[in-house]
């Protein structure tokens, strides 16, 4: 498995379990913590994107949750930052 392939399994999974403990309300697979990060990040979808991720796009990823999980309420630039921190931190990047 190379690099890639890692950061493909293991991000969306750490996107999921971020999520499960933001909100154990919000059923997340893998696919659908692929899906935000592609709205996030676009072709841009990258290890290093994800670690020099902006204000702007942590903002973005918020959204992205809001609209796809049809939430009531909008999460936080933070609480975007923290899931896609967590991971980061369980890839290993």
């Amino acid at each position: 498995m190379d690099d890639d392939d890692y950061f493909y399994d293991s991000v969306p999974d750490g996107i999921s379990n971020a999520i499960y403990e933001f909100d154990d309300d919000i059923e997340c697979c893998n696919q659908d913590s692929y899906e935000l990060l592609l709205k996030t990040f676009d072709d841009k979808l990258c290890g290093d994107a994800l670690k020099s991720a902006t204000d702007e796009e942590y903002a973005k990823f918020a959204q992205a949750m809001k609209d796809y999980f049809e939430l009531s309420y909008l999460p936080t630039g933070e609480d975007a930052k923290k899931i896609i921190r967590q991971a980061l931190n369980q890839w290993g990047g």
